[in-house]
């Protein structure tokens, strides 16, 4: 992830909604990859919507009804058909943010999903993966923000799990809350789980059947990760039936890639998509003299690997035990996993 910058000078971080020199408010273009400074359009009719224009450019704008509306959102909408922005149009189910039950916890939890979504986004258009939703197409991408009784016992559902079918994404409303999450992290045994990896690894479930669909990406995929025909209820219900007793000894990059090969893969992609950003945010500040992603150009893979697993990541764990508390990249990979982030990138960047 990059930074921006204000036409004041001042820098820009990507969550930025007003610029804390000039105080202009501030809206992201995803078409053209920018965070702006805005000014509000003067003299519009009574029945007009508000527009907003371009400090540099000029270009005019709506902002998002999500940011309009809830505060959740600071991208733009760039088509004068649409409310909602490009990664709000995605949106199939919404937290229920108007009822009186705990409604300021809802819209706040409801943000930081919105938050990671955005960033999710970010990334698969640098990548220049598709990233249509299912008004373009029935096979699009779709997301769902569910709550269930145990958080708030109004919720018409009993239990909501995050996972993927045919496209849409559920995410429980529920992981947004952070004790509520590092409660799941220590039940479950994970040494990560942030609702950014959670959007990565469930997008890695929709890009498969986007991106292998050749005999030969499957001979190559089940030589790497294994047969994804195998009957996937039955290995969730082997994998945690024999979890206590997993020692580490797998070489698979976590222990819920072990799982089935269809959760290797969505692992694997979601660490491809960990590096890439990080490897981004890396040069931007200075950690990385060399810039390893460009956008419009397809990155080295050879050196990317070596980065992340030798500067990068280390790096980055060290500043967090220099603050106490626990690496940000808490893995060690494999060379077989090495050899499945690289058929991930194969998979993207198809020669």
């Amino acid at each position: 992830m990059r930074d921006f910058q204000c036409v004041c000078g001042q820098t820009l971080y990507f969550e930025n909604t007003v610029c804390t020199s000039c105080k202009r408010p501030l809206g992201y273009d995803p078409i053209r990859s920018d965070l702006l400074a805005l000014e509000p359009v003067e003299n519009l009719d009574a029945d007009s919507l508000p527009m907003w224009t371009d400090v540099k450019s000029g270009a005019e704008y709506r902002r998002c009804f999500n940011d309009t509306e809830y505060q959740v959102c600071n991208w733009l909408v760039t088509s004068p058909q649409e409310n909602f922005c490009h990664a709000c149009n995605l949106n199939d189910t919404i937290p229920d943010v108007d009822s009186s039950y705990r409604a300021n916890r809802r819209r706040r939890w409801w943000g930081r999903m919105e938050q990671a979504k955005r960033r999710l986004i970010y990334t698969l258009l640098a990548l220049g993966l598709p990233v249509d939703g299912k008004a373009e197409h029935t096979a699009g991408l779709a997301f769902s923000f569910l709550e269930d009784q145990r958080s708030n016992p109004m919720a018409d559902e009993e239990h909501v799990l995050t996972g993927h079918l045919q496209g849409l994404i559920t995410v429980n409303l529920a992981e947004a809350d952070a004790i509520n999450r590092e409660q799941a992290r220590q039940d479950l045994g994970e040494s990560y789980r942030t609702l950014l990896g959670h959007f990565r690894h469930e997008s890695g479930h929709y890009y498969f059947d986007k991106l292998i669909f050749k005999p030969a990406h499957f001979q190559e995929f089940r030589a790497l990760f294994g047969d994804e025909r195998a009957d996937y209820d039955e290995a969730l219900e082997q994998h945690y039936a024999k979890m206590a007793e997993m020692k580490g000894e797998s070489d698979r990059v976590s222990a819920y890639a072990d799982m089935h090969p269809h959760e290797d893969w969505a692992e694997c992609w979601a660490h491809y998509l960990h590096m890439t950003d990080c490897l981004e945010t890396a040069w931007q500040v200075g950690l990385l003299q060399e810039r390893l992603i460009n956008p419009g150009t397809t990155p080295d893979i050879e050196r990317c690997l070596e980065a992340w697993s030798t500067e990068v990541s280390i790096a980055m764990n060290a500043l967090n035990r220099s603050m106490g508390v626990r690496d940000s990249y808490p893995f060690v990979l494999s060379p077989n996993t090495l050899n499945k982030l690289r058929f991930v990138h194969q998979r993207i960047y198809p020669s």
